[in-house]
């Protein structure tokens, strides 16, 4: 029991409830946010490899397969970005940021970091062009002359989410030493729960953007 239990953390149990949302909400109409469905099904199944191999075959190491997951995801996140309405002349930047970011990864992969630890040098990096990228978003959606309810846009919901998520993870990567020592000294676990705190924040807004782009979609002429 106390095995399962380490499976079906609260991070995990809010990866499920997204990918349901995404079943229930994303039809093929949708056009490219179908990729979430394929995004959070590996994000499911590479957690639930990770439990396995740790818990149940006892294996030391099994860092590779959350950094091809992380790379993926990273890329995947800053590519979507391109079919936002305010983003149509920033596809050249994207380009250049997943490239950046892809030969760092690549790069950390085989020459600093390695594939037996985590690569967070890596993730840092990539949570950062995530944030750049955002921003940007918001800039742009700021300067169209056109009114546009963002509450009810699909990409705000996402920028939002994966703004405060990654800002968050890099906060937590400058301070991860001393949250570390906090929980030795104190047996409060801070770094977990700042860290659920800003998975809900970025999986709740990824369900809010999904119910978005359903009522988007249904009510666009022609669908």
């Amino acid at each position: 029991m106390d095995k399962l239990f380490d499976l079906f953390k609260p991070t995990v149990i809010a990866e499920w409830a997204t990918f349901i949302a995404a079943l229930c909400l994303l039809p093929s109409r949708v056009g490219v946010w179908r990729l979430f469905m394929l995004l959070l099904l590996a994000t499911i199944v590479v957690e639930t490899i990770g439990w396995y191999s740790t818990y149940i075959r006892k294996l030391n190491n099994n860092s590779w397969i959350f950094n091809l997951l992380m790379m993926i995801c990273t890329v995947s996140w800053i590519w979507i970005f391109r079919f936002a309405e305010p983003m149509a002349k920033a596809s050249k930047l994207l380009q250049l940021l997943i490239a950046v970011f892809v030969c760092f990864g690549i790069g950390n992969l085989l020459f600093f970091q390695g594939f037996r630890i985590y690569n967070w040098y890596t993730d840092a990096l990539g949570d950062v062009l995530i944030a750049v990228v955002c921003c940007y978003f918001f800039y742009v959606c700021l300067q169209e002359e056109e009114f546009r309810d963002l509450f009810r846009y699909e990409y705000f919901w996402l920028a939002n989410g994966l703004l405060f998520s990654s800002l968050g993870s890099v906060v937590l990567y400058i301070f991860i030493d001393a949250l570390y020592a906090f929980k030795k000294h104190t047996q409060i676990y801070a770094y977990d729960y700042i860290n659920f705190g800003l998975n809900f924040i970025l999986y709740g807004s990824m369900i809010i953007a999904f119910i978005c782009r359903n009522r988007n979609t249904r009510s666009s002429p022609g669908s």
